[in-house]
């Protein structure tokens, strides 16, 4: 997928979430008024079952799921998606939580304790989005192909912030053990996860390592567009075998 196609499914899955976050409320306000059927005691539950009920979390559902398909289309496009399409996989199922909060109550994001509680695998998955829809594909090189530092620090920040993500998502043990029945997984996974959050915060419980991890990603991914920051160039031959790939 082409960076202005991945730029446009991007936008349309912003649109579908924004519209079922924030005017299908108004829309079952609306059709009540227009219906009259408050007038009547549990008249108007059909109608509410309906939006909220199904329009709603089906609105929301279709928005993530055109995010994350577009993503990995994108990783595919791009040759990047056995170790990249994991780990945004990763970062997806760990920002779904705050997605759907956010769905239900859209006036909680300009709170300051919900931009607080934002995350971690939220944040590095907008910083490698946006770094998606840079039309990377139109240089010379392949994409992230950086000098071995560079690639070796984007590899190992990506890592921290899947872990980060597992570690710090609530639901986890909860979803894992339902989705593949097994209870016993829920258990271990909720041991788990305190002890993986002491090694990733670095025993300070604060999430300062985490947002700084974070700022070295992004910055590694910005170095990775500098010419400079390439790898050698490789010959006019690799180029095209590289390009008949995608």
């Amino acid at each position: 997928m082409f960076a202005g196609r991945y730029l446009w499914w991007m936008l349309m899955g912003v649109g579908i979430f924004m519209f079922a976050a924030l005017s299908l409320d108004y829309i079952t306000w609306l059709t009540i008024q227009l219906s009259g059927c408050g007038d009547m005691a549990g008249a108007c539950e059909p109608a509410l079952r309906l939006i909220s009920g199904v329009l709603k979390p089906a609105c929301i559902w279709t928005a993530i799921g055109v995010l994350f398909i577009a993503t990995l289309l994108r990783l595919h496009a791009l040759s990047l998606t056995w170790f990249w399409g994991l780990i945004v996989a990763i970062w997806f199922v760990a920002s779904t939580p705050i997605l759907l909060f956010l769905a239900a109550d859209a006036a909680a994001l300009t709170r300051p304790a919900t931009l607080a509680a934002l995350p971690v695998a939220l944040l590095f998955l907008a910083a490698f989005v946006a770094y998606l829809m840079i039309a990377i594909e139109d240089g010379d090189t392949p994409p992230l192909a950086a000098s071995a530092p560079l690639r070796l620090a984007l590899r190992l920040t990506a890592v921290y912030g899947a872990l980060a993500g597992a570690a710090f998502m609530p639901e986890l043990s909860r979803i894992a053990g339902t989705l593949l029945d097994m209870p016993a997984l829920s258990v271990i996974i909720a041991l788990a996860q305190p002890y993986l959050q002491t090694v990733l915060t670095l025993g300070t419980g604060s999430m300062a390592p985490a947002y700084a991890v974070l700022a070295a990603f992004i910055a590694a991914l910005a170095a990775s567009l500098l010419p400079h920051a390439a790898a050698p160039q490789p010959s006019r031959s690799t180029i095209m075998l590289w390009r008949l790939r995608r």
